[in-house]
């Protein structure tokens, strides 16, 4: 299974977002939106689940988030994904 997407979701809508590089804290995506930095969006990565963000850097088309996500949650997430992983 192939995690090269996620939906984020900025201003009450969601966009499908190109991933870029995925750690235990950030994602870096590519997406046609703009946000501020500083600003908290929701991203949606498909089979992994829902992670509140807040943008860490913005250089369009690339934008950074840093997970707001609990980390005893995000952890679980991530051992998720990991088994998912080929």
């Amino acid at each position: 299974m192939s995690f090269s997407e996620a939906v984020i979701v900025y201003e009450g809508r969601g966009v499908t977002s190109s991933i870029r590089a995925l750690t235990a804290a950030t994602v870096s995506i590519h997406s046609i939106i703009v946000p501020q930095t500083g600003e908290d969006v929701t991203i949606f990565i498909d089979g992994v689940g829902r992670f509140d963000s807040r943008v860490t850097l913005v250089k369009p088309p690339r934008i950074d988030l840093s997970f707001l996500t609990d980390t005893q949650e995000r952890w679980r997430q991530l051992q998720n994904l990991r088994k998912r992983l080929p």
